[in-house]
């Protein structure tokens, strides 16, 4: 699987302290769920931001895209 993200999801900021998700913290929830079918991929990367958000305003727009490749 490869993924393209924009900069609005690794940007967004939240959590306990508001600060940004950053690419790294992303990443590694990617290596986390990367073998789920990519329909629950879906739902677990819609639910990480919105519980990261916990109710701040979004700053930007989000798009995540993941790629299985089929032999």
């Amino acid at each position: 699987i490869f993924y393209i993200f924009s900069d609005g999801y690794v940007d967004q900021f939240g959590g306990t302290q508001g600060r940004k998700y950053m690419k790294k913290r992303f990443k590694e929830f990617l290596l986390q769920i990367h073998r789920e079918p990519i329909e629950k991929q879906k739902e677990m990367i819609y639910e990480e931001m919105f519980n990261w958000m916990d109710g701040t305003e979004q700053i930007d727009d989000q798009i995540v895209i993941g790629m299985r490749l089929v032999k």
